[in-house]
């Protein structure tokens, strides 16, 4: 069930202005990126749809239960309206941050965050984080100074790691996302409504260390799975040439040997396989989970992560699941909150451009109603409200 709000709500456990009877909606979800809703309502005869107004929430179906989204754009046509929203935590970006400079612990951070606020909002803010770190930003939105990374920044997840947890009001950054759920993926067929895309560009198979006392050659297990060795150099002349060996095997450990992996696994499709049942478990993983996947061709196995996922709010299932590496570290985790920035300033863009186009759809609209003989006609108050949320 798809319920809205009107824009001052902060919880969800009423019907609150009434259920919606969408037909489609659906959420997609990245590890530290966007989280948005699309939902496509039809002008049904009961006049549900004049509920939905730009600013109002969506309270809607997730894999971690119920969330709410903040309507950003609705745009109607002559079939019904879609309708855009995001997840509330990006209300934090109409929010500004007065310039902060913190030394100290993970939790400390977020309290210096919070308090940097121009004005209060009803989130509450956590980690798990141990150990010591740096939070300096200037004037900036709250999601920037979590996530922003630039010369003169330094966000929180620049300075301490971890990963966005959204939960309502509640914004938890997890040292890390999901579990190792003992779920194995073995590939290497060609089904339908799989893709697996394999990238060697940075593997290294042979590192070579040059120390302050000499060098020396570390190698792969799997340097002949390539056609030629892939050379990688360490060089430090303040180290010695075992502590440079050590931190060669250290990414020989870490998987700089094996491609980094990425699987989109449809399940609508899917379904019809054989196969599905090799599958069938990633209905119950999550967002930062940990999956096994194992290539027999290559003779390896590695560990990948649900790093995306589309989820069907109506069916409460997954339209597809996304397992590829997700390294926790500075470019990974900012690069995708600045995206869901730049995505909002675009959204903003786009529901600008619908609203000069509002006056003439409504005005179809009406046509088509009164042509049709439709008992809920769009009365002129009515167009005026459905422009202004358009």
């Amino acid at each position: 069930m798809i319920t809205i709000h009107e824009k001052t709500a902060q919880t969800f456990n009423t019907l609150g202005l009434g259920a919606l009877l969408p037909a489609s909606c659906v959420v997609t979800e990245e590890l530290n990126g966007a989280f948005e809703l699309e939902l496509e309502h039809p002008y049904d005869a009961e006049g549900k749809w004049q509920r939905i107004e730009r600013g109002r929430t969506l309270y809607a179906s997730t894999p971690r239960g119920r969330q709410p989204f903040r309507i950003y754009n609705v745009k109607p046509s002559m079939e019904g309206i879609k309708v855009n929203a995001r997840h509330v935590f990006y209300d934090l970006l109409d929010n500004q941050c007065e310039a902060i400079s913190y030394t100290g612990t993970a939790t400390g951070a977020l309290a210096a965050l919070q308090g940097a606020f121009a004005y209060a909002m009803p989130f509450s803010f956590e980690t798990d984080i141990s150990g010591t770190g740096t939070l300096k930003t200037g004037r900036m939105n709250p999601v920037q100074a979590l996530l922003s990374d630039d010369d003169k920044t330094t966000g929180f997840v620049q300075g301490f790691g971890g990963e966005l947890l959204r939960d309502g009001f509640r914004v938890s950054l997890k040292a890390a996302m999901g579990q190792d759920r003992d779920v194995a993926i073995r590939y290497g067929k060609n089904l339908i409504g799989l893709e697996v895309t394999e990238d060697e560009s940075d593997v290294k198979t042979r590192i070579l260390c040059y120390g302050k006392n000499g060098s020396a050659t570390v190698n792969s297990p799997y340097i002949g799975a390539y056609l030629y060795p892939k050379i990688y150099t360490l060089e430090d002349e303040n180290k010695t040439v075992a502590e440079l060996q050590q931190e060669a095997q250290a990414l020989l450990d870490g998987g700089a040997d094996l491609p980094l992996v990425n699987i989109k696994v449809d399940f609508i499709p899917l379904a019809k396989t054989v196969e599905y049942r090799d599958y069938a478990m990633l209905e119950e993983v999550q967002l930062g989970d940990i999956v096994t996947v194992i290539n027999h061709r290559m003779g390896f196995s590695k560990r990948a992560r649900v790093i995306s996922y589309e989820w069907d709010c109506l069916l409460e299932q997954y339209n597809e699941v996304e397992l590829g590496d997700f390294v926790p570290t500075l470019a990974s985790s900012v690069t995708s909150g600045v995206r869901s920035v730049s995505l909002a300033s675009a959204a903003s863009a786009r529901a600008s451009a619908a609203a000069v186009d509002a006056s003439a759809v409504m005005a179809a609209l009406q046509a088509h109603l009164n042509d049709h003989e439709n008992p809920h006609q769009v009365t002129t108050t009515q167009a005026a409200a459905a422009e202004g949320t358009a």
